[in-house]
Order: structure tokens, then sequence, then C-alpha cells
């Protein structure tokens, strides 16, 4: 399989496709095996916890999140895994249910690298998607408080909609350029260690 470029915003040509409205998956073929699996290996390679298919340049309802492990450091010191990492692939996902309740935190974009923002977003919601072979899944009242599949999900569905997660933030002083500071606060995005048998969806 192949890493991919991911499409930046500060290029117009490419922040045109950002901008565009991707359509829905209607073949469930090799051809979408092969996408989903490119998607995977670039946002493991660029360390993200989601990538959607506009991103790579492809207008398909197609996103991959790796909600990452949960680590709990010891009295000793030492960080024990408490919960391992799970890859979702969602083929045509749809929100179709959100608390009215929101949690904010800040959000990054590699498709926006080095810069972070504050986006409120619901505290949980329900996806509805389509897995590689057509089969469809649910996960009801997904926690997006953290980065956890919820959060992950909301962004990404936005990307499949056109729409940038620079556009969700509501005071744009919290818009800030933290490249410097990036190995630092990578700790928040990145991807963990997946477990032996990650879950797919």
């Amino acid at each position: 399989m192949a890493v991919r470029h991911v499409y930046k915003i500060d290029n117009e040509e490419e922040k045109k496709v950002l901008k565009s409205k991707a359509v829905r998956v209607k073949q469930f073929d090799k051809g979408l095996q092969t996408l989903v699996q490119d998607m995977i290996d670039t946002m493991r390679e660029h360390n993200g916890v989601g990538l959607a298919a506009p991103q790579i340049g492809v207008l398909r309802r197609v996103i991959v999140v790796e909600q990452p492990a949960i680590e709990e450091e010891q009295a000793d010191g030492t960080v024990v895994e408490v919960e391992p990492s799970k890859l979702f692939v969602m083929v045509n996902p749809e929100i179709i249910e959100a608390s009215e309740a929101r949690f904010t935190m800040l959000e990054g974009c590699l498709s926006l690298p080095g810069w972070y923002g504050d986006i409120p977003r619901p505290d949980w919601v329900t996806i509805k998607y389509q897995d590689v072979n057509g089969k469809e899944h649910r996960i009801k009242k997904a926690d997006a408080r953290g980065y956890r599949v919820g959060r992950i999900a909301q962004h990404e569905i936005d990307h499949v909609d056109g729409v940038l997660f620079t556009e969700r933030i509501e005071d744009l002083s919290t818009l800030q350029d933290m490249s410097e500071d990036k190995p630092k606060r990578r700790g928040l995005l990145r991807r963990r260690r997946p477990s032996p048998d990650p879950v797919v969806e």
C-alpha cells in the first residue's frame, strides 16, 4: 500500500478540494479497500488520529479513526496501557444524534500542520456508517470528551462535508501556531501502539 500526500489548507488548489463535499460510496470493491489501507498508512505516517479521503484528494465519504490507547502512570513511574488503541474504518458516516451539552478542547489538523484551536463540539454523538463490505454499524453515544472516537469522527465527518476545523472555532484568538512546541504537544495527538488485534468496524 502507499503513504499519500496530505492536502494542505494553505495551497489554493488543494484547499478547493478540501472545501468540496465528498460523494457517497456506492461500490464496495477492491479499490475501496486499497483507498482505506492507503488512508491508514498515511494517517499513521503523520502520527494522526484520523484522516478523511478528501485530505488525500479523493472526494469520497470515507474516514479512518484510530482512537489512542489510554495509558496510566503507576506510583513507581511506569506507564501501563489500560485500554488499547482502536481502529475504525467508516464509509458513508453520519451523525444521527448528538448531545446538547458541548465540550471544548484543543484540536489540530494534518491539513494545517502546527496550528491548534479550541473547538466546541457535542460531548457525545451516535454515528451510523458502513464498513468496507457495505455492512451497516452504529456507535451509540460515542464519547467526544477527549481524543475519543466521538470527537475524532466529528472532525473527520466535517472533512467529507467540506468543513475545515478552523470554521468551528468560536474564539479565533485560540487559534495558535504551535510548530515550535509541536514535539511536546504532539503527545496529545500521537498514535499509540496499536493493540495486537485492533477493532476495525
